[in-house]
């Protein structure tokens, strides 16, 4: 589920020329076709008739190439933006959206495609092009939390591919959408009900993504925070978990290494630091097994999992297993 935050231009329900609201915008459309050629008005109607996002780009394009000071250029801009926007393939709505940037080049006439385009570009994945015109449009909504978010996960998508090149700004973009979603600072014209739904389902997923970014780049307390964050909201991806008990693996590997060389004064404190690392551990182990049980393209990690999970288990239950099984259901969906 996702909004924009799009001008009012970008979102005028008007796709015909000949249209305009209220009785001023009438009669100022009056005004201005009346100073227009019987040529523009054939050209424009061409537009018009045109049928699919295509013809009438190039209806537009023909148009702008013999009348570019024309009077009804801003309602030819206004059409041919409309159509873009309801462009659903995202690959050809990149390639209208620059094409009528490349025509509509007069000042403002960009802000129409301008979100639209950029939105585009996160939703095929076009990594490059997002984040190189992502910084323009949030100098001026700097606000706009569903691009934050849209970047962020498009970083994180990114750095799981082993391309690391904008896992900073994911990491600085996702964090400023978690600050305005957190404070609740709802975006306007987006009613209570579609607020509390996008805060529901992106939430965790942002934590997920800046915790992937953060441990893909080798900073695990920051990885370990955030992904704790995505359990504790309930993500559902089983990747979080599997992380998170790799990470708390690592901790307590760290703590039993200097248990081992700790000095025989250090050995009781260091001793009670590895213990609650191990239980950490069997926390983490048991939550992973329980959201991964039955999942066959995780039946070898839960395995192998499961057979570690009983060791630890063990160390710090005087050799026996008895509510283990319990502490995994603990973590069971109902």
């Amino acid at each position: 589920m996702k909004f924009r935050i799009i001008s009012a231009c970008a979102l005028a329900c008007a796709c015909v020329l000949g249209v305009a609201s209220g009785a001023a915008a009438q009669e100022s459309n009056k005004q201005s076709e009346a100073k227009v050629s019987s040529g523009e008005h054939d050209a424009a109607a061409k537009i018009d008739k045109a049928k699919g996002a295509e013809a009438k780009l190039q209806a537009a394009a023909a148009f702008i190439q013999k009348y570019p000071k024309s009077s009804l250029r801003p309602k030819v801009a206004e059409a041919v933006s409309n159509e873009v926007a309801n462009t659903q393939d995202q690959q050809l709505k990149i390639s209208l959206a620059e094409t009528y940037l490349s025509l509509f080049n007069e000042p403002g006439e960009g802000d129409r495609v301008n979100a639209i385009l950029l939105n585009a570009y996160i939703n095929a994945g076009r990594a490059d092009e997002a984040f190189k015109t992502a910084p323009t449009w949030l100098a001026k909504n700097p606000d706009d939390v569903d691009l934050l978010r849209g970047l962020a996960i498009v970083a994180s998508n990114e750095v799981i591919q082993g391309r690391n090149a904008y896992a900073s700004q994911g990491l600085q973009y996702g964090a400023k959408a978690i600050e305005l979603i957190e404070a609740d600072k709802k975006p306007a014209g987006v009613d209570d009900a579609k607020w509390a739904s996008y805060k529901a389902e992106w939430l965790p997923a942002l934590y997920r993504a800046t915790g992937i970014i953060a441990y893909k780049t080798n900073d695990p307390a920051t990885a370990t925070a955030r992904l704790q964050k995505a359990a504790a909201l309930k993500s559902t991806d089983p990747g979080v978990y599997l992380i998170l008990s790799d990470l708390t693996f690592n901790e307590y590997d760290l703590r039993n290494k200097e248990y081992i060389v700790a000095s025989a004064a250090e050995k009781p404190s260091a001793l009670k630091r590895r213990d609650e690392a191990i239980d950490k551990l069997i926390e983490a182990y048991a939550q992973t097994i329980a959201i991964t049980d039955g999942q066959a393209q995780y039946q070898q990690a839960n395995a192998g999992l499961r057979d570690d999970l009983a060791k630890f288990y063990k160390s710090r239950h005087n050799g026996s297993t008895e509510g283990l099984q319990q502490l995994i259901d603990k973590y069971k969906k109902p």
